[in-house]
C-alpha cells in the first residue's frame, strides 16, 4: 500500500471525503454523492505517504519518555483513545485530557486546549516533536505514597515470583505463559467494566463469558515469551473495540448490546467504558515495560504465575476437565450432590447438546479451549457447573468428592 499513489476525493459541498488508490474507487464515491449544481462538486488531491496512526507513535513516545527518567516512574501524561460507532476507522487521541491528536492518513493536526490553537505534523518524528512541546508545560507531581495501605509492588513481584516458583517450580515455559495469560486476562479484561456488562439481566450470558474470556487469554499467550513482551501492545489487544469474539460480535458490538439506558446496571455507555479500558491498559504496559527493566522479563511473567485460577491455561484446566468429564457419565458422581435432587436434573443431564454428546470429542474441544464449543455446549458446561469442579489433589480426605482420610498407621 505504501507504494501506491492515493488520492483524497472530498465533496465541497458537505466536506464529506475519501481516500482511494484506484480511478475506480474514485467514481464509486463521486457516484455515491447526492447530485448537485456546484460548478467545482468534487475536489481530488494527491496523498502523500501513509502515517501511522497516532495511537501507536504517541504509545511509542511515551515509551521512550519513560525509558528518560530515573525514578521508575511513567511520564506524566494520560492517552485516553477515542472510541466511535467506526472504531475500526478511529485511531484519534486525548493527552492530557485536553489536548487532541487527529489523522488524516497523511497528515497529524493536534489540536491544544479548547481548540485555541492547533498543529499539523506531516511525519511520526513532526508528531513527537510536538508532542515535547506540550509535555513541556506539564509538570509531573509524584502522587503522595500510600505505603501504609497497600503493598510496594516491588514486594509484590519478588513475593509473586517466589510463590510461583514454590507452588510450579515443576512447569516448563510453555505452561507458565498460559498461566501467565489467564491472570493477566483476568485482570485487563474479565475484572474491567466487561463483568458489569454480564452481571444482572445481560445477554451476555456465563457461556458466552467462558468463552470470550478463554478467546482472551488465548490472544495474550500468542503475545508472551520469554524473549520479549510489548506490554503496551498486549494491553491494547484484550482492549482493542474492533477485536472479533468467538460470537461473532466486535467488543464494541458486545459492549453496545448488552447497555441499556434503562437499567442502572448498564446504563454507562459502552465507548466509554472503553476508553478506559484503553488508558488503564496503556497505563499498565507502560508500568509492566519499566518493571521488566529491574526485574528482568522472567521474574516478571513468573509474578503473574503466582497464583491458578482454574480457568482454561492454568495447570488445573486439565484436572478440571478430566474431572467433569468422568462426572457427565456418572449420575451418581459426588459433583452432582448439590444438583442431584432438582426436577430438571435428569432431563438436562440426559439432553447434552448434539456437538458434546460424544464424550471423547467433547473432552478434545474442552482441553482445546472452551472458546471452541458452540454457545449451547458452553452454557450447558456452565449449567453443569464446571467452574466449582473440585481442584483437589486427594492426597488427603475429599468432603466434596466422597473420599475418606486415609487410615493411619498403627504406628502413629
Amino acid at each position: 500500500m505504501k507504494n501506491r499513489a492515493l488520492w483524497r476525493v472530498v465533496d465541497n459541498q458537505s466536506g464529506t471525503q475519501s481516500i482511494v488508490s484506484t480511478p475506480s474507487e474514485a467514481v464509486a464515491f463521486v457516484n455515491s454523492r447526492f447530485d448537485t449544481d456546484d460548478d467545482e462538486p468534487f475536489s481530488i488531491t494527491e496523498v502523500g505517504p501513509l502515517l501511522p496512526k497516532p495511537l501507536g507513535v504517541i504509545t511509542a513516545w511515551a515509551a521512550k519518555k519513560d525509558g528518560e527518567r530515573t525514578d521508575g516512574r511513567t511520564a506524566p501524561i494520560t492517552i485516553r483513545p477515542v472510541v466511535t460507532d467506526s472504531a475500526i476507522e478511529c485511531d484519534d487521541v486525548v493527552l492530557w485530557d485536553d489536548v487532541y491528536v487527529s489523522w488524516d492518513h497523511d497528515m497529524y493536526t493536534v489540536e491544544g486546549p479548547d481548540g485555541s490553537e492547533y498543529s499539523e505534523a506531516y511525519s511520526a518524528a513532526e508528531l513527537s516533536e510536538i508532542l515535547d512541546e506540550y509535555a513541556g508545560d506539564y509538570e509531573y507531581v509524584p502522587e503522595e505514597s500510600d505505603s501504609h495501605t497497600r503493598p510496594n509492588p516491588r514486594e509484590l513481584i519478588r513475593y509473586g515470583a517466589q510463590e510461583c516458583a514454590d507452588r510450579f517450580g515443576h512447569l516448563d515455559d510453555d505452561a507458565l505463559l498460559w498461566l501467565a495469560a489467564t491472570r493477566i486476562t483476568l485482570s485487563l479484561w474479565r475484572n474491567t467494566p466487561v463483568e458489569n456488562w454480564h452481571a444482572g439481566k445481560s445477554p451476555l450470558h456465563d457461556g458466552t463469558m467462558m468463552r470470550i474470556n478463554a478467546a482472551t487469554t488465548r490472544i495474550v499467550r500468542s503475545m508472551l515469551s520469554f524473549d520479549h513482551v510489548d506490554w503496551i501492545a498486549v494491553g491494547l489487544a484484550i482492549v482493542n473495540p474492533s477485536r472479533v469474539l468467538p460470537t461473532g460480535q466486535s467488543v464494541l458490538e458486545l459492549g453496545l448490546a448488552c447497555h441499556n439506558p434503562d437499567d442502572p446496571a448498564h446504563d454507562v455507555d459502552p465507548r466509554e467504558e472503553l476508553a478506559e479500558m484503553a488508558q488503564g491498559a496503556i497505563g499498565w504496559g507502560r508500568t509492566y515495560r519499566l518493571r521488566e527493566k529491574e526485574f528482568g522479563l522472567r521474574t516478571l511473567i513468573e509474578f503473574f504465575c503466582a497464583f491458578d485460577n482454574g480457568w482454561f491455561g492454568a495447570p488445573s484446566w486439565g484436572r478440571i476437565v478430566d474431572r467433569f468429564l468422568t462426572a457427565v457419565d456418572d449420575r451418581e458422581n459426588a459433583h452432582w450432590h448439590m444438583h442431584r435432587d432438582e426436577p430438571w436434573f435428569d432431563e438436562w443431564f440426559t439432553n447434552r447438546p448434539a456437538d458434546i454428546a460424544d464424550t471423547t470429542e467433547f473432552r478434545r474441544l474442552l482441553h482445546a479451549g472452551p472458546d471452541l464449543l458452540s454457545e449451547e455446549a458452553a452454557e450447558w458446561c456452565v449449567e453443569g457447573g464446571i467452574g466449582y469442579v473440585c481442584q483437589d489433589d486427594h492426597a488427603n480426605d475429599c468432603w466434596r468428592c466422597g473420599i475418606q482420610l486415609a487410615a493411619e498407621s498403627p504406628d502413629e
